[in-house]
């Protein structure tokens, strides 16, 4: 039985790609309109900054993870004009958000209720992510373990690796089949 890291590999990948596609269907992979609300005026609580900039410093933020696309930002920094929580300024033909002080204080007041949140118990369903993070980071490590032993083991060991997966994998079905 040869032992190929690629197809381990490309197995695990699958899992991953499939559990973060089953994610987004949930809709607890992409933020919400509360949290994109959020993060528009946190990112202007330090500099007034054009639509371009607000989409640019949520990326950083977010340590490239999330980029708001266009269409929603540009309609919410129109919102938040109407709400009062944003004010415009003109500047070189480019319009420049930045927070009010009712802005400061709904921005304040919004931080406050998700930090309390964080205190409460998630449901399984909001923390699923949270969750399946740390399943993705455990197959990496899985996968880079399974990369040594194809490089370095012995017919034997990648033997017993191969099982060792095999049995692995029927034990998280079988926890699915737990009540």
């Amino acid at each position: 039985m040869k032992f190929d890291v690629s197809e381990v590999i490309d197995s695990i990948k699958g899992m991953v790609s499939s559990a973060m596609n089953s994610s987004s269907k949930m809709g607890s992979n992409s933020p919400s309109a509360s949290d994109l609300k959020v993060a528009v005026l946190s990112v202007l609580k330090g500099d007034a900054k054009n639509g371009k900039e607000v989409i640019q410093a949520i990326s950083v933020v977010s340590g490239g993870t999330w980029t708001p696309k266009k269409s929603a930002i540009y309609p919410l920094l129109e919102e938040l004009t109407d709400e009062e929580l944003v004010a415009i300024k003109i500047d070189k033909e480019l319009r420049v958000y930045s927070l009010t002080k009712k802005g400061k204080a709904f921005l304040a007041d919004e931080l406050a209720k998700k930090e309390e949140a964080k205190d409460k118990p998630a449901s399984s369903k909001n923390n699923w992510v949270e969750i399946n993070s740390a399943g993705v980071k455990a197959s990496v490590k899985l996968a880079q373990a399974l990369a040594q032993v194809a490089q370095t083991g012995t017919p034997d060991q990648q033997k017993r690796a191969t099982e060792l997966v095999d049995e692995t994998r029927r034990k998280v079905h079988a926890i699915l089949a737990e009540d």
